[in-house]
């Protein structure tokens, strides 16, 4: 008897002594069986996704990225994975690293997920205006093309619609003093010294003078007239077409970016697919966003700068209207059919028709 119970405590104190280590090798045997369900779910996501084309983008963030390593694998909404390649800088407050695109199609969104590595468990990303606009695709050249030309146009209106730059006023004094005095040499001198469309106008009216009629100044200074405001037109007229394209061109290049995020998705199934939809519509509608933020203030420009233009030709308008009466008067006065009675000469100072030497008429007044 009293050997039997030394042998049942015997095989007790073997058995204690076994079961710790048999449960210590079933806990790794969970372990790695588990590791090895995560890897193999991990490889079938990777070649779900498709392979990568190895493209490289620039990631900004404000999180504490101290942990982040090189190789680092992480995965965005969309099941795109990406390889931390470089990280130019880090911190606890955020920095800048390098990701290659390794499996998958799509671009980096807002979230990254850790897959392995030793990294933050998730990254947000922090969007710069330069990110935006390269995010919006090729059709956000054009459009920042045009954000440019709708500047320049801007600034050269409000230099070219200056009164002293078109009718400035020392020359509109000068000018009517000299058609007054009957110096048409000093007017045409005045009117060629000064650049803009009342000056130009101006010219016209001494322009060939003893062998033109009231009519012939007059249909001079039309054409004249209607050149420069054409010329001056140009401008908001360019404005105005911005306006109308730049929405235009924002629509096709968010058109054409949705049809390359459908592409891009046609793969996909379930939350993964409308996660990606949603994702590549909110990048793509940059490129609208973008082309309106041309468009507005082109608008606005154009019908301000054409209000400004519109002002200035009525100046103008009204003073071409006061120097023909006074042009037609001493027209009138210099000579012609109609002279009749003679009561005392008028002289006049006009420009030669062959050259710039001033000569001398001499007019008999009308009857009155």
């Amino acid at each position: 008897m009293k050997t039997k119970l030394i042998g049942l405590a015997a095989i007790a104190a073997i058995a204690s002594l076994v079961t710790p280590f048999t449960h210590g090798q079933e806990e790794k045997l969970d372990l790695s069986s588990a590791l090895g369900d995560k890897g193999a779910a991990l490889k079938a996501e990777t070649e779900e996704a498709g392979p990568g084309d190895n493209k490289r983008f620039t990631i900004r963030t404000d999180d504490n990225i101290l942990p982040l390593e090189i190789n680092d694998v992480y995965r965005n909404d969309q099941k795109t994975f990406f390889k931390i390649v470089e990280i130019p800088s880090k911190g606890s407050k955020g920095g800048i690293f390098v990701v290659e695109r390794t499996a998958g199609s799509t671009d980096p969104d807002r979230k990254f997920h850790r897959v392995s590595g030793l990294g933050p468990v998730t990254l947000a990303s922090r969007l710069t205006l330069l990110d935006i606009y390269l995010l919006g695709g090729m059709f956000m050249h054009p459009i920042a093309l045009l954000g440019i030309f709708t500047i320049i146009l801007s600034l050269n209106c409000l230099w070219i619609y200056r009164r002293k730059a078109q009718c400035p006023q020392a020359f509109v004094d000068a000018s009517w003093k000299a058609l007054q005095n009957r110096d048409l040499v000093e007017f045409d001198r005045l009117a060629k010294a000064e650049r803009g469309l009342f000056p130009a106008i101006c010219r016209t009216l001494t322009d060939r003078w003893e062998t033109s009629t009231v009519e012939d100044i007059e249909g001079r200074a039309e054409s004249v007239a209607a050149t420069h405001i054409n010329r001056l037109r140009t401008p908001v007229k360019t404005l105005n077409l911005i306006a109308a394209a730049a929405p235009l061109l924002g629509l096709l290049g968010t058109i054409v970016g949705m049809v390359l995020v459908f592409e891009a998705v046609a793969g996909a199934t379930g939350a993964a697919k409308a996660q990606a939809l949603a994702a590549g519509i909110r990048v793509k509608l940059f490129c609208t966003a973008a082309a309106l933020a041309v468009a507005i203030p082109s608008l606005f420009a154009y019908f301000g700068f054409n209000q400004m233009l519109g002002g200035l030709i009525s100046r103008c308008e009204l003073l071409i209207e006061q120097f023909m009466h006074q042009v037609k008067i001493l027209k009138r006065k210099s000579g012609g059919p109609a002279s009749g009675a003679q009561e005392h000469a008028i002289h006049l100072r006009v420009p030669a028709d062959g050259g710039s030497a001033p000569g001398v008429a001499t007019a008999i007044t009308d009857r009155g």
